[in-house]
């Protein structure tokens, strides 16, 4: 609450970014136009669905403006925060999850983001929900029905939300059999799972089928960013070298061209991939280092766009807390990893298991500072562990022959 009083950037000040577009798609969804391109008025499926229409619900109930925006994300985190506190407790104890909870709630780089009008708090919420659902379902019988349902329909939000969620399934199934569910099961739930994620999609691809005429399943822009990941001048990150090629639009309708060049861009995307193997590995280690090598991002989206308001020294401070609290928190999730091994033979693996699948997923796309803020409650929890382990070790006596902890 203090930082977004604090720094309030107003994404109508002029900027076009993902930023400008939730804000403005938001109104036009608030006032009952439906999810529109705010700079056409046409049917659009550009940007993922869900976090626009959760913040033109807001704006519906509340009224629009940046105060409203802004409690919005400071609601979502603190719903976060208490699902990763319950997901500490399943997976280690309870001083575990609450040293993790409190360092995500101080976190820089995620309170950063507070004063952003972007989808990482609903979806890390979101992800967060699926995630204690699935972790849950193996120690029940009774609830487990009601438990996939939830798990499915969180999922699928989520994946409305970013796609990245698809991981939510197999991370999933997983968990499951880490915890010891037979294969069967697993599978069958798995399946139960996916179908609710795709009872929560349908609505979505037959208004796009109905809008656009195509059933676009999650976005339009799947093949720009896929584009952005493999092009001759692809960097590994959102930015490129070269300029991305035109698609003629011709006679199509704005809404069939977005179609259309997401369809041609897929099919370069893919081209490139498959003959240009050695451009691919080294794209590879430069989307992994763009994903971790800060946590500075918000400070980006916040200030890029306005150089003349920026403080040197005020804005120099900001960057070097983030980086400074991400790097300490990634040593001890080293630690962490490393003292939790009887732990990670359960369903505790799912943690690394996530960092996995999320890392090989933006090497399908691309790398950015940004995308990793829905999985710092990974780090987190990892780095509450090793915290309690190291204090643990430091409390305990040392021996000493003959004497009162010669058998400790």
């Amino acid at each position: 609450m203090a930082w977004v009083v604090w720094l309030h950037p107003d994404p109508t000040d002029g900027r076009f970014d993902d930023t400008a577009w939730y804000r403005l798609s938001a109104h036009y969804i608030a006032i009952g136009a439906g999810y529109v391109n705010p700079y056409s008025g046409t049917p659009t499926a550009s940007w993922p669905p869900a976090y626009p229409y959760f913040l033109g619900g807001v704006f519906k109930l509340f009224g629009e403006g940046l105060p409203q925006t802004y409690g919005a994300n400071i609601a979502l985190s603190l719903a976060a925060i208490v699902f990763v506190y319950c997901i500490g407790v399943e997976l280690f104890d309870r001083r575990t999850a609450f040293i993790g909870c409190l360092a995500l709630a101080v976190w820089p780089g995620q309170v950063y983001f507070a004063s952003l009008t972007l989808s990482e708090a609903l979806f890390t919420a979101l992800f967060t929900l699926a995630l204690l659902a699935a972790l849950r379902i193996p120690q029940t019988r009774a609830w487990r029905g009601p438990l996939v349902l939830l798990f499915g329909l969180a999922a699928g939000v989520a994946v409305l939300t970013r796609a990245q969620a698809l991981l939510l399934l197999p991370l999933a199934m997983a968990a499951w059999a880490l915890a010891g569910m037979r294969w069967r099961e697993t599978l069958a739930w798995g399946a139960l799972g996916a179908l609710v994620v795709g009872l929560v999609l349908a609505p979505w691809a037959v208004r796009n089928e109905r809008e656009l005429g195509s059933p676009v399943l999650i976005a339009s822009n799947l093949g720009t960013n896929l584009l952005l990941g493999h092009y001759p001048g692809s960097t590994g990150r959102s930015g490129v070298r070269d300029a991305l090629p035109l698609v003629e639009r011709g006679d199509l309708s704005l809404p069939e061209y977005e179609v259309k060049a997401s369809n041609e861009a897929q099919k370069d995307a893919i081209e490139f991939a498959f003959t240009n193997p050695r451009d691919e590995v080294r794209l590879s280690g430069a989307k992994i280092r763009a994903l971790y090598e800060s946590d500075t991002t918000a400070i980006d989206w916040i200030w890029g766009f306005h150089p003349r308001d920026r403080s040197g020294a005020r804005e120099s401070f900001l960057r070097d807390l983030a980086n400074a609290f991400w790097f300490t928190g990634l040593v001890f999730a080293g630690v962490g990893l490393a003292v939790s091994r009887a732990q990670l033979r359960g369903p505790a693996a799912v943690l690394p298991l996530t960092v996995a699948l999320w890392t090989f997923g933006h090497l399908v796309f691309f790398g950015d500072p940004r995308y990793h803020y829905p999985i710092v409650f990974v780090f987190a929890l990892l780095g509450a562990r090793g915290v309690v382990v190291l204090y643990e070790a430091a409390r305990r006596p040392e021996p000493r022959l003959g004497g009162r902890y010669a058998t400790a």
